[in-house]
């Protein structure tokens, strides 16, 4: 029964991604923009919107790593995949910042790592140092993720834990693919050697 479930929501989730994706955004645009709607049911229309593609996110992540789990693929099968799987994961923990800096619960600023305040929706926008440019969540991430971290943003309050979480997943994944690759190699050259 459960898995059924799980099933209609990923179909229902991957198929017309787009089309569904560009509705909900146009929906939360004219909720958003109407100030005669309650801040709640803008909240709500907001998460839906991102509960959604972050559905859509969490099943493309698990489609790609399903497929570099098939050691039959050849390396730019593998190369595909795995490219396709890092942009997806750090476009998921992009989200995950965004979404720590509009609960309040952390943000990433620029420069100074020092946290000596308590987290607010006002002390974060307060901060002059508040990371405000979009582009910049899938930087750090990026950074993050690779384990290259060159101190330029640093995550606060919450945010930390989900850096953490980023780092843990960028460094796991890499050796996965390394691991994948050296046994497809040994399995490849193994089987040429048969044929001989």
């Amino acid at each position: 029964m459960a898995d059924n479930i799980l099933q209609a929501i990923s179909e229902w989730t991957l198929n017309h991604f787009f089309i569904k994706f560009v509705i909900l955004a146009i929906i939360n645009s004219l909720i958003l923009s109407n100030r005669s709607i309650p801040a709640s049911i803008k909240i709500i229309a907001f998460l839906i919107l991102t509960i959604y593609v972050i559905l859509f996110i969490i099943l493309r992540i698990k489609i790609n790593v399903t497929k570099l789990l098939h050691h039959e693929l050849k390396f730019n099968q593998i190369l595909t995949a795995y490219v396709v799987s890092v942009f997806f994961i750090i476009l998921l923990f992009s989200i995950l910042y965004w979404g720590m800096t509009i609960v309040g619960a952390g943000y990433l600023k620029y420069g100074s790592c020092v946290d000596n305040k308590e987290l607010t929706h006002e002390s974060i926008e307060q901060d002059p140092l508040l990371v405000a440019d979009p582009m910049h969540y899938p930087y750090f991430s990026a950074m993050t993720f690779f384990s290259v971290g060159y101190g330029d943003i640093c995550p606060m309050g919450m945010s930390k834990l989900i850096a953490v979480i980023n780092a843990i997943i960028g460094n796991a994944f890499t050796v996965l693919i390394l691991a994948m690759a050296i046994t497809n190699y040994s399995s490849n050259k193994s089987s040429e050697i048969k044929k001989k």
